[in-house]
């Protein structure tokens, strides 16, 4: 292709395809946190508490453990590369076009998988409400999920701007109703519901790999904030913080609700909630709680929990199709900015069209398995491109380098693929079927269609100097440093807190 050819595509994309780089540090926290914090906290790894009882908290922390690679990875590429797509982004410079793909769609369809579940567990824990208000209304759950998932669509249309002040309400709101339902609550955990002995009880490993996936699904948010990584502000420096971060910030957050779900609710009825669509909900129910408690606490689980991940789960998914509709792997029209609101609206209208169909299966565990097993795909390619671009460009700009990569990396993808195949031969071979269906597509329309090599290594190159004038003054680094340092003290603390307790509750 002609030089100037290139230049003029280059031209074009960059001016009528570009995101705004309005979010800092704190938007990356409620952005990753959010993701995870409802579906998974609240239902699948509610479930785990009825199974595991209180040696729950050990099966957690495991979880937690093996994202910590993982989220140090994607830290250092996510600084290296802020561009929107993430691992498509990535595996598109580290692998090759095909691969990227297979990583774009199965997080694409992961994360829109958790959006829609979130959206049915919504609609749950809002009947749960209305009952805990004496409101008998007998209303199909897939009608609320419906039209919670149209006012995020909205919401989605109209900005990153008024998306983010959303997600730091949403979260806001969950963590001061939820720290006021635990200061009332506290007086009722039973410690003697905390059992040493159940240490013992350990499962086959079959069943323990299963358990820690699924709870490990309440931590797999890291790919969130570098997928929307062309709208961070100073992604050098605000990503990798709030990828250090995000996973102990979500232990702290999901243990302490264990340890609340095992205190509360009697040893004897806690394995009744290993099934429950609502396990929080019925948990204190079965306790004895039905008033204000369950209310409380079911307001803050849906219109703070639910809510601060569904909002993401519409927005990162369509920042990976706008920007294979901006490489031209996708028609052009996915790639499109809106002139007033600055956001991938034909992304953000798609993403709401395939979130529906979801919802109308009305069963959280079939979306969750089909989430858990495309983000495991979506990951070890990851790792993959974290290695190669180890080995083949040591010469890139790192502002943060994990230490211990090629450990971490190698012995993340092992685990992953364990876990990956722990989930069973169906839902093994139905992400298989996605990835055969992502290659046909590939090859049949993107292969053809696609930018070439030479004009995505020019926009890149556009995207970088942009990024080289790009830097905090000092003020403003001094600010992001202060920020940086009381959230790490409020991190530090809960966690240490959070740890203590049931310590302090196994003992006693």
């Amino acid at each position: 292709m002609k030089g100037e050819d290139v230049e003029y595509i280059t031209h074009k994309i960059m001016e009528t395809s570009k995101l705004t780089r309005t979010l800092g540090m704190r938007e990356g926290i409620t952005i990753t946190t959010g993701t995870v914090v409802g579906v998974g906290i609240f239902t699948v790894g509610a479930n785990c508490v009825g199974i595991l009882g209180s040696s729950v908290i050990i099966y957690t922390l495991i979880a937690m453990i093996i994202c910590i690679f993982p989220a140090m990875m994607y830290a250092e590429m996510g600084a290296m590369l802020p561009y929107a797509g993430g691992t498509y982004e990535y595996a598109k410079r580290a692998i090759n076009k095909p691969i990227a793909n297979i990583a774009a769609w199965h997080y694409i369809i992961a994360i829109i998988a958790a959006c829609a579940s979130e959206a049915l567990a919504f609609s749950n824990y809002f009947s749960w409400i209305l009952s805990g208000l004496g409101i008998d209304i007998t209303i199909d759950t897939r009608i609320i999920a419906f039209v919670l998932m149209a006012f995020f669509i909205a919401i989605n249309f109209r900005g990153i701007k008024m998306s983010s002040r959303w997600q730091n309400g949403f979260v806001a709101f969950f963590w001061a109703a939820s720290s006021i339902w635990m200061f009332y609550m506290i007086r009722n955990v039973d410690t003697a519901n905390f059992i040493p002995s159940q240490f013992a009880e350990i499962p086959g490993f079959r069943d323990a790999v299963l358990l820690i996936t699924y709870l490990w699904w309440c931590f797999a948010g890291f790919e969130t904030v570098v997928g929307m990584g062309g709208e961070i502000r100073f992604p050098q420096i605000n990503i990798p913080r709030t990828l250090l971060l995000s996973p102990l910030l979500i232990f702290s957050v999901s243990a302490l609700f264990q340890y609340f779900l095992i205190g509360v609710v009697p040893t004897d009825l806690l394995g009744s909630i290993a099934d429950a669509e609502a396990p929080y909900a019925q948990g204190l129910k079965m306790a004895g709680y039905v008033g204000f408690p369950l209310v409380f606490l079911c307001i803050a689980i849906a219109f703070g929990g639910d809510l601060s991940t569904m909002n993401p789960g519409i927005a990162a998914p369509s920042r990976y199709i706008f920007q294979m509709g901006s490489d031209h792997v996708l028609p052009e029209l996915f790639g499109r900015v809106h002139k007033d609101f600055k956001t991938p609206f034909i992304a953000v209208l798609f993403v709401g069209i395939v979130a529906f169909m979801l919802i109308l299966t009305n069963s959280i565990v079939i979306i969750a398995e089909i989430s858990i097993c495309s983000l495991f795909w979506c990951y070890i390619i990851g790792f993959f491109s974290f290695l190669s671009l180890r080995k083949n460009e040591p010469e890139l700009k790192r502002p943060y380098k994990m230490p211990f990569g090629i450990f971490g990396a190698v012995i993340s993808m092992a685990i992953y693929v364990i876990m990956m195949l722990n989930l069973g031969a169906r839902y093994f071979a139905l992400s298989c079927i996605i990835t055969a269906v992502c290659l046909l597509f590939y090859f049949f329309y993107s292969r053809k269609h696609s930018l070439s090599g030479e004009e995505l290594r020019s926009i890149r190159d556009a995207e970088a100097s942009e990024l080289e004038e790009d830097h905090p003054s000092d003020q403003e680094r001094a600010a992001m440093n202060r920020e940086f340092k009381a959230w790490r003290l409020i991190v530090a603390a809960l966690f240490l807190f959070t740890i203590g307790i049931y310590l302090f509750s196994f003992v006693r």
